[in-house]
């Protein structure tokens, strides 16, 4: 009877200790890092977020929903209207972009302090 009790014991410790050992957490939530926002600029900071994840389908002769991102004029023109901070924010206020990922905090950061400068250069 002891050996079935401490048997049992092991069983449900390890059931408790690998309970404990999951979670679900974000990388984000999880890590502290700065952010910075300072001195954004189209060809220093923004042209190379939106190539990696935008340009591949809003640029060229025929850019998805005729929404182009190809050029300057183009990014800051949809950055200016709204749309483009509320689909990489997700936020509801457009459709969420870009499919199957979503941008950092840290650069939804960027494009905001971007937008807040005046779109420069």
């Amino acid at each position: 009877m002891a050996v079935k009790t401490i048997k049992f014991s092991i069983v449900f410790l390890v059931i408790v200790a690998s309970l404990g050992s999951c979670y679900y957490d974000k990388k984000e939530d999880l890590y502290i890092s700065t952010c910075n926002t300072a001195g954004m600029t189209y060809t220093k900071d923004i042209v190379n977020l939106v190539n990696s994840s935008c340009a591949g389908c809003h640029s060229g002769w025929a850019p998805s929903a005729g929404i182009s991102l190809g050029s300057y004029a183009e990014v800051k023109d949809c950055v200016l209207n709204g749309k483009f901070i509320g689909s990489v924010k997700q936020d509801g206020t457009a459709s969420a972009m870009p499919k199957g990922g979503k941008w950092s905090n840290c650069d939804v950061s960027k494009l905001e302090a971007w937008k807040a400068a005046g779109c420069p250069l």
